[in-house]
């Protein structure tokens, strides 16, 4: 057999095998609803951080719209890390006594999220909720320019009444998702994500946490010691699985979600993405933790989030080979008669694109109203922005062979709707956000939950 036709083969034996694991977890979603052992919640005092570091455009409509939430006690804590800007004065400023700031300075502050994370727990262990019983607080993260949908604490609440439970993470949302293509499909990353892997895992208990819009049972972190926070670059992923790893169980809820800016720049999303890759990459010291300390299918998708990364690079190496064979054969007359027929054709087609269509399908079911139309074309879009994470990947690879491991911070842009359902694209264009639920079908995602 020809390079070319091993490489044919395992291309299509790589798209099936991840195609029909997708799949199977999207099928497992609506077979067996997640039950919870409920003892009951009592009263659950929430605390909200948000960890800020220059963030003036966007912070005063973050806390209006945490403020007018439906629950009269909970504080918010603002952890100014650092900031160069107004930040902190307009945290300050705020009129309601439930907004706190914590100032960080030089030369502790800017060490990385993580670490004001872990200054804020010990502030509220030792001074904000020192009478309080850390089984009965919940910690929830919440981004500067993050937009809770009104009904999130009466979702979320039910979830903590188990006690096995030590954090949830909700749905995230792409705000201005109808300014252009890019921030569309970044919406439609995220839905497809929670719907397929993320309500799947909420039967295993391993739902993986996000640095926004997630929500952790006090007595969960300090479980983990004084620190529960590493130091690295996703350490929301870090922490859902020492989490696991400690005995708690992370789930997801699909019924609310929070709403935030996306990025209209794609050099800015691959540079984004490559700061999640190579936390990701940062995270591999977990494996021989997860080997020692979980088992059977929880271990195995444990290992599956953590190692993705190798699954991208090798794709990529993959794609890149195929291309080239696939150019050789154009140059041939001979390799072109035998290769390029049109059966050949249609099934690297159809092995390419359906699966994009497939995820615009539960996109349309799941997130927002398309067209019949507009999953083809959407679809199709979808695997292009695939190759994204690729060039991420080899981005992140480089960053670590020069030994870097600097922030890349996300950009904000002016945040002009400061109450209401509104908020802001990442070019300061007011978006309008959902007032209930993550989308459409809202009725199928609670199916999943």
């Amino acid at each position: 057999m020809t390079t070319t036709g091993i490489l044919i083969l395992a291309a299509s034996a790589a798209v099936i095998c991840s195609l029909t694991y997708a799949l199977g977890m999207y099928l497992e979603t609506g077979v067996v609803p997640l039950r919870l052992h409920r003892s009951g919640t009592g009263t659950l005092f929430f605390v909200f951080l948000v960890p800020c570091l220059d963030e003036e455009e966007v912070l005063a409509g973050t806390l209006d719209r945490l403020i007018s939430l439906p629950l009269h006690e909970f504080l918010v804590l603002v952890i100014d890390d650092g900031s160069t800007d107004a930040t902190a004065d307009i945290a300050r400023a705020h009129p309601d006594p439930r907004v706190r700031v914590l100032q960080r300075t030089l030369p502790d502050a800017r060490r990385g999220k993580g670490a004001a994370l872990n200054a804020a727990v010990d502030h509220l262990v030792t001074v904000e909720l020192a009478d309080r019983d850390p089984d009965r607080v919940v910690i929830g993260l919440l981004d500067a320019d993050g937009r809770l949908d009104p009904h999130t604490l009466e979702a979320v609440v039910p979830y903590f009444a188990d006690p096995r439970v030590g954090g949830v993470q909700i749905s995230v949302r792409i705000g201005n998702r109808r300014q252009g293509l890019l921030t569309r499909l970044q919406d439609m990353e995220f839905v497809t994500y929670t719907s397929i892997f993320q309500v799947a895992h909420n039967r295993l208990g391993i739902a993986g946490l996000g640095g926004n819009g997630q929500f952790t049972r006090l007595a969960a972190l300090t479980s983990l010691g004084p620190a529960p926070w590493s130091d690295v670059l996703t350490e929301d992923l870090d922490l859902g699985v020492r989490l696991q790893l400690a005995g708690w169980w992370t789930l997801h809820c699909p019924l609310v979600a929070v709403h935030q800016q996306g990025l209209t720049s794609l050099r800015r999303l691959v540079r984004q993405r490559s700061r999640w890759f190579q936390g990701n990459l940062q995270a591999w010291r977990l494996v021989p933790q997860v080997l020692r300390h979980s088992s059977g299918r929880a271990a195995a998708e444990t290992l599956h989030t953590i190692l993705m990364p190798v699954l991208i690079l090798v794709s990529s190496l993959m794609v890149l080979s195929l291309v080239a064979s696939v150019v050789g054969v154009a140059a041939s007359p001979l390799a072109r008669a035998q290769v390029l027929q049109w059966p050949v054709l249609l099934s690297w087609y159809l092995l390419t694109f359906l699966p994009g269509v497939l995820f615009a399908h539960v996109y349309r079911r799941r997130g927002d109203r398309i067209s019949r139309l507009g999953v083809v074309l959407f679809g199709h879009a979808f695997v292009l922005y695939g190759l994204l994470w690729m060039a991420a990947g080899w981005w992140a690879v480089l960053r670590v062979l020069q030994g870097r491991r600097s922030w890349l911070k996300t950009e904000r842009l002016p945040d002009r709707a400061r109450s209401g359902h509104t908020g802001v694209g990442s070019d300061g264009v007011v978006v309008a956000f959902p007032g209930k639920g993550t989308g459409a079908r809202s009725a199928s995602s609670r199916r999943g939950a």
